[in-house]
């Protein structure tokens, strides 16, 4: 019997050959459905393109194994819900939908699009739109990387190092889609939720940066100091704990101050400490009891991204700052 944080009887158990996944979809269905019909039904297009983004996202994300992981062998993404993204995408010209688009539309392995509409997106025209932008362009130097074509790299690095920011939208999406739950939505329903949104953010900075970024690669000067300017870039305001992380390793790398190297190591392992069986569904497989406990501490931190505006490096140091404080509070006792 697991525990579902809420509900009771025979509800708490497994149907057949049922996985804590399905178990758990079929419980919230009802309150996900409505939830993801009001964003698709919301006037503003973003909520639109959330709940687009949103149609196909399962409790947990979906299981991926070595067989899928084969070119080609993705599921089709020429599906319904993603053409009207697309669509939606093309029509706004919001940087926000074109990055949550592309996200859903981009091969796993080549990060290429898919057939079909969503082969009418590029990273290029993600940044013609978003010209201060600088992760489109980290996107396109790791395209290029992959061709063998080192001018293009040396191009579009150079347009990432001297933008003024480098975000997917995460944030955003975070905070419009989270914001957008019922007030009275029940702890197990949240975390089915906050589960849904993370599953549908598919573009971060990409790993290439670090090879990109090689300690080959920055014996060159010019390279040496792209690199330092995006690390900067990302310590100083990427919101996520991958931009996080990855601005830690290359401060190592590129031989940052002692003090930000520092401060970067700490937060890393914070960061890394409050996600460490947070999320619901990492320990539940095989057998394993889903624990409400693990739930409700998932719950709290979609508390604190809201609260953060979708920020995930903020809401993450809000739930180490309360963690701290209830360890202060009952040593206290």
């Amino acid at each position: 019997m697991d525990e579902l944080c809420g509900v009771e009887g025979q509800d708490r158990a497994r149907a057949g050959h049922e996985t804590i996944e399905q178990h758990v979809e079929r419980l919230t269905q009802h309150a996900i459905d409505r939830w993801r019909s009001a964003l698709a039904a919301s006037g503003d297009p973003r909520r639109q393109a959330i709940g687009l983004a949103l149609t196909n996202a399962v409790p947990g994300g979906p299981v991926i194994t070595d067989e899928e992981l084969v070119p080609g062998n993705e599921p089709s993404k020429d599906t319904p819900a993603n053409n009207n993204l697309v669509l939606l995408a093309v029509e706004t010209g919001d940087p926000t939908i074109y990055s949550l688009a592309l996200g859903l539309c981009k091969n796993t392995l080549t990060d290429d699009m898919a057939s079909g509409p969503c082969a009418g997106l590029s990273w290029e025209h993600w940044a013609s739109i978003d010209p201060d932008n600088g992760m489109p362009w980290l996107w396109i130097a790791a395209k290029a990387e992959q061709s063998g074509e080192q001018q293009a790299v040396e191009n579009a690095l150079a347009k990432a190092s001297t933008a003024a920011r480098i975000e997917s939208y995460g944030s955003t999406v975070n905070g419009l889609a989270l914001g957008a739950l019922p007030g009275d939505a029940a702890p197990l329903e949240k975390a089915v939720a906050g589960a849904d949104v993370w599953y549908t953010l598919h573009v971060g900075v990409p790993l290439e940066l670090v090879s990109l970024c090689a300690a080959s690669a920055i014996q060159q000067p010019v390279r040496k100091q792209q690199c330092s300017a995006i690390a900067t870039i990302l310590a100083k305001a990427g919101p996520t704990y991958m931009d996080l992380a990855i601005a830690s390793h290359l401060a190592d790398r590129l031989g940052f101050p002692e003090e930000t190297r520092a401060a970067l190591k700490a937060e890393r392992q914070n960061g890394r400490a409050a996600l460490n069986g947070l999320f619901p569904w990492q320990n539940s497989n095989n057998g394993s009891v889903f624990r409400c406990d693990v739930v409700l501490a998932f719950d709290r931190f979609i508390d604190a991204l809201r609260a953060n505006g979708g920020n995930e490096r903020a809401a993450l140091r809000a739930v180490m700052q309360a963690r701290q404080q209830e360890r202060n509070s009952s040593a206290g006792r």
